[in-house]
């Protein structure tokens, strides 16, 4: 089978978790990194033996022996760095939030459709198989009819203006960097609410640094989502039904316990893992160019806009 050679733009800290997941896939291959600065573009590339080192994103994308290319900068450069990857014919994968706002997320997947090349969303955790895991137990009815979930992630980071979290020109906040964790869980697990309540604590500068959402659907069926930079929250997924619960243990949006309490007792439904957990989207990626794919069934567009849509949503409630 083919090697696939992969370029990232941006060695910065989920880069290097991404390559540890990329070591672990069958026939991919780090093959050049490139960054605003040359000397962290060369040391990323040497730690992990990549063959080339750019400080030039033009460079990256235009050398002719890279088959696909990461992108993990700031949320910020997302949209100009997509683009930049598609005009130049190369699939690309970019890390979460796909883009800052709806009419951009737009834009990309138009270019991609036209030009038909691979685009997707590097949202890790919907490639996993915690995730298919609980869709499937809620499908069959493991815990009866769901009346009530609650999905929260949070952890309380020192206020920096410097941080990326807590700057409006790199795109930071809560909802964008990890909001949307809760906030796509129960799209994909639940579908689109009937109503959505939203309601943020901001700095003076506008950023979000805690939010509660809550969810109501037509079926009397209500989720609440939380997200912090100020709080510690248990950072779990509870899954409540007329016969049960799941419950998606701490730190849920990584490689996680998963247990299934009913009137027999508390059951493990732990899936089998393997690698660090972003293995599986660059498994899927090489999936969809192996088979001249342009996007993904796990994380199609379509979803990748309904979770922007819906954040732009919860932004507009909260202005």
């Amino acid at each position: 089978m083919t090697v696939v050679r992969w370029g990232i733009i941006g060695p910065g800290k989920i880069a290097h978790k991404f390559v540890e997941g990329l070591r672990t896939v069958p026939n991919a291959q780090l093959y050049a990194v490139a960054s605003s600065s040359f000397e962290r573009a060369r040391v990323f590339a040497h730690e992990y033996g990549a063959s080339c080192s750019y400080d030039s994103y033009i460079e990256l994308v235009t050398n002719p022996k890279i088959d696909i290319i990461y992108i993990a900068t700031t949320n910020n450069f997302h949209y100009e760095q997509i683009l930049l990857c598609l005009q130049h014919n190369k699939p690309c994968v970019c890390e979460k939030p796909f883009t800052l706002n709806s009419n951009q997320l737009q834009d990309v997947i138009q270019v991609a459709h036209n030009k038909q090349i691979f685009l997707i969303e590097a949202l890790w955790t919907m490639f996993m198989p915690s995730v298919s895991t609980v869709k499937q137990h809620i499908q069959s009815n493991a815990i009866g009819t769901i009346t009530h979930a609650h999905i929260d992630f949070g952890f309380e980071v020192p206020y920096s203006a410097e941080s990326r979290l807590f700057s409006p020109q790199l795109g930071g906040g809560a909802l964008l960097d990890i909001g949307l964790y809760p906030v796509f869980l129960a799209l994909h697990l639940f579908g689109e609410p009937h109503t959505v309540k939203a309601q943020m604590h901001k700095t003076e500068l506008g950023v979000d640094v805690h939010d509660i959402i809550d969810f109501e659907y037509v079926n009397n069926l209500t989720v609440h989502l939380e997200a912090s930079f100020t709080h510690n929250l248990p950072c779990e997924a509870i899954i409540t039904g007329t016969q049960g619960e799941i419950r998606m243990h701490r730190m849920w949006h990584c490689p996680c316990t998963i247990s299934l309490t009913n009137s027999q007792g508390i059951h493990d439904i732990t899936p089998v893992y393997s690698g660090n957990g972003y293995n599986y989207e660059i498994q899927e990626a090489q999936h969809c160019i192996a088979n001249n794919l342009t996007q993904s069934s796990i994380m199609p567009h379509s979803f990748s806009m309904l979770l922007m849509r819906y954040l732009d949503k919860i932004y507009t409630i909260c202005s």
